[in-house]
């Protein structure tokens, strides 16, 4: 029996067998990839054995009809064989086994190689042909195509350069020339990348072989962000470098090591000029991140009371702004404090005079948990959340006030207070409370009863239903009014 009448059911098997194995990958793994050839391939080798047996071997055409057949069998058995090859050096050990994502065009150019040397060798072995003399009668075609392919062959082996030099990855972000993006894609003749907008852009390869390459946070570096901020000459450099970086602290998507850094740039024809530099790790955000720190920046000196000035021709007579918020206004928000509404008249005129209205801007942090508290809090508007050992206790609006605390006893605070929106309050200084403050018995019983009721709503809303106690705050109120006297005896 001939045994070609076998290579049909080989090829069976072996579709088979990449079958079964395909099943457990999602993409089918070579299966799917060698499909169309061993469709082509299946009948071709039934054709073969047919056309090779005693039944057709004497059909007139029969050999010359075999020696195509067995042409394009080996032909297509090449271009498997060459597909097998590179699926298992390149998906299966590099990418499966060893994790490294590689360019396509790597892949590409082996398997243009593997198949070029497959040609090779049915032409030597096959068709029986010289390779010398192959190669030299075709020196002449070699250098007109050479000059007219010279553009996609210098595209073409820049970027062989380039993966191989692995310069720049899939996925780095790139500035090259004018265009700025992250890798998305390598070809053949360019390679893609996706700017921050999403436009895709295409670069040949010689372009960028050519040209400076600026890579942001390549080897998984931290990238650098630089911005400029000008503030007004009588605001003393300390002070504004103290500013930034409290505002800087806040932002939880900018790096702490390396620490952020102000440097004094520039001395400015009407500002003194300032460096900020910060790192962050994805560049993918650079402009949220920037315009972030930009609009804490303001916010900051907005309430440091830091100019942040600009050129202007036109003579006019400078009238400080002030926050707005008039004084009526100002005292209608405080009366309705329920701390400062205990407070005698005269006393509250004088502490009228010591508030201070502050605006924070969304994400800011007004207080931190443990920090030395000297202030009490009025909120005029906007809103703000209460953390308490970085877990979301209350949230406050309008109307409500909180560093109470801190103002009357001196102790440290028990909470984080950051802003959820633009805010704005008012800021009473602990130390002026207690030098205008005329503090009598009635009063510390009040405040000391207010102050721990608010501590036990606090607890109340933080674990949903608990029910007050009215034995223990009774307790409590008796040990917070016995600090607050003593707190306030050493004034005297």
């Amino acid at each position: 029996m001939n045994w070609l009448f076998a290579l049909p059911g080989l090829l069976l098997l072996l579709a088979a067998f990449l079958f079964v194995a395909g099943r457990r990958s999602r993409d089918g793994g070579l299966f799917r990839q060698v499909l169309p050839q061993l469709l082509l391939l299946l009948p071709l080798s039934a054709a073969v054995s047919l056309f090779s047996s005693a039944w057709l071997k004497n059909f007139p055409y029969s050999p010359r009809l075999l020696f195509f057949l067995w042409l394009l069998f080996w032909f297509f058995l090449v271009v498997l064989a060459v597909k097998a090859l590179a699926y298992f050096v390149f998906d299966y050990l590099v990418l499966g086994k060893q994790g490294v994502h590689y360019p396509k065009l790597i892949k590409d150019v082996v398997v243009f190689i593997l198949f070029v040397v497959g040609i090779l060798l049915i032409a030597r072995y096959y068709l029986k042909q010289d390779l010398t003399v192959l190669l030299a009668s075709s020196a002449v075609l070699t250098v007109v195509v050479g000059f007219a392919l010279q553009d996609v062959l210098g595209n073409l082996f820049s970027g062989i350069i380039l993966n191989f030099e692995d310069s720049f990855k899939l996925g780095d972000w790139v500035r090259i020339g004018e265009r700025e993006g992250r890798v998305e894609q390598f070809g053949w003749r360019s390679f893609k990348i996706r700017s921050i907008d999403r436009e895709l852009i295409v670069i040949p390869n010689q372009t960028a072989s050519k040209a400076d390459v600026l890579i942001y946070g390549g080897g998984g570096q931290p990238v650098i962000l630089k911005i400029r901020v000008g503030a007004g000459y009588g605001d003393s450099p300390d002070r504004v470098a103290d500013a930034i970086l409290k505002a800087l602290a806040t932002m939880a998507d900018l790096r702490a090591d390396p620490p952020p850094v102000v440097q004094l740039v520039g001395f400015g024809d009407f500002a003194l000029e300032y460096e900020v530099k910060f790192w962050i790790d994805d560049y993918g955000r650079h402009n949220i991140l920037a315009s972030e720190a930009r609009r804490r920046i303001w916010y900051a000196f907005r309430r440091e009371g830091i100019e942040i000035p600009f050129p202007k021709r036109d003579v006019y007579l400078k009238r400080e702004r002030k926050e707005a918020i008039a004084p009526e206004a100002l005292a209608a928000a405080l009366k309705r404090n329920e701390v400062l509404a205990a407070i005698g008249e005269e006393d509250f005129r004088n502490l009228l005079a010591a508030a201070e209205p502050r605006v924070y801007g969304g994400g800011e942090t007004v207080i931190r948990e443990g920090d030395a508290g000297d202030h009490l809090y009025h909120i005029v508007s906007g809103a703000m959340g209460v953390f308490k050992e970085g877990r979301s206790v209350a949230h406050l609006g309008a109307g409500d006030f909180f560093g109470e605390i801190s103002l009357v006893t001196g102790e440290k605070t028990n909470a984080t207070v950051t802003a959820e929106r633009e805010s704005v309050v008012i800021r009473v200084s602990s130390a002026r409370f207690k030098q205008v403050v005329d503090m009598n018995e009635a009063m510390a019983e009040k405040l000391s009863a207010v102050i721990v009721r608010r501590q036990e709503e606090m607890r109340a809303f933080s674990e949903k239903n608990l029910l007050l106690d009215h034995g223990v705050l009774k307790k409590d109120s008796e040990n917070l009014f016995k600090r607050i006297l003593k707190y306030f005896a050493s004034k005297k």
